[in-house]
């Protein structure tokens, strides 16, 4: 006795093509031998779905990675990194890779680390945005800059915290433009 699975394109009797399931099974019977039985399941509204979804993934993923501004996510109990875009790397100076399953204790120096954990914690124990005009992060790539950063809670079915998503803009060179006019004010006033 045998059995296959799988999917397959078939014909309805108008000729028109639809997606099914098929299982084949094959056993002996005793008086009119190997006996096929095929059962097939349409299941071509599920693989329609499927590629809706992942066509609109595939967009989100898009819309993430172009995003010129660090983006970031972590799981709401440990705090740990599900997702980072491409700014994000070029700014920290680290690979994706490198920083899945890591948390902020992984990179950065403690006091740094654990600003960044309490501001978290209360983004998720609150579940409202936090907006930090300003906050100084240590890259591997840059040195020391500072962030524009937004942080909000994606809070599942039932409103709990699953996430943390994370909105970083690099705002030094702004920030230091800003000063130099205040000191050349003063100066000249």
């Amino acid at each position: 006795d045998s059995r296959w699975d799988g999917e397959l394109c078939n014909r309805r009797k108008d000729g028109t093509p639809f997606w099914c399931h098929a299982s084949v099974s094959t056993f002996h019977h005793p008086e009119l031998g190997n006996v096929w039985i095929s059962v097939h399941r349409d299941v071509t509204e599920r693989r329609r779905l499927e590629e809706q979804l992942r066509r609109a993934n595939a967009f989100l993923d898009s819309i993430v990675e172009n995003i010129p501004d660090m983006v970031f996510v972590k799981d709401a109990k440990d705090l740990r990194f599900v997702l980072f875009n491409r700014a994000g790397e070029e700014l920290l100076g680290y690979e994706r890779a490198e920083l899945i399953g890591k948390t902020d204790h992984d990179f950065f120096p403690k006091a740094e680390a654990d600003f960044f954990i309490a501001n978290d914690r209360a983004v998720l124990r609150d579940k409202v945005l936090l907006d930090v005009a300003e906050e100084p992060i240590a890259t591997g790539a840059h040195g020391l800059r500072l962030l524009h950063t937004k942080k909000i809670p994606i809070l599942d079915e039932r409103g709990e915290p699953i996430y943390l998503l994370g909105i970083s803009e690099d705002v030094t060179e702004r920030r230091q433009t800003e000063q130099l006019r205040e000191r050349h004010e003063r100066t000249t006033s």
